[in-house]
């Protein structure tokens, strides 16, 4: 009885998890309202900094480092929350 019981658990979960991964293939990510993709052109030729929820944990560490697209720089959480200020301050200023 106890191995039907985990053999078809194992196949529930399985078939959890292939749908589970099928489905974040599909999400596009969200930018932010206003603020434009990470690695976007603006007009003034820079570009946009990086979102903390684009990039992907890197060391988990403290403070924990992100790699960010496109490049793959890493950044802590601080780091990115002060390019961000920047970037922002930026185009308030129409620079």
């Amino acid at each position: 009885m106890g191995s039907k019981m985990s053999s078809q658990f194992l196949r529930v979960s399985i078939a959890a998890g292939a749908i589970a991964v099928a489905l974040a293939g599909c999400f596009q990510g969200y930018t932010g309202g206003s603020m434009p993709r990470p690695g976007t052109v603006m007009a003034n030729g820079k570009t946009a900094p990086p979102n903390v929820w684009a990039c992907g944990p890197f060391n988990l560490g403290s403070p924990t480092r992100f790699a960010c697209p496109p490049d793959g720089k890493t950044y802590n959480a601080f780091e990115l929350y002060k390019l961000r200020r920047e970037y922002e301050k930026q185009l308030a200023t129409g620079m």
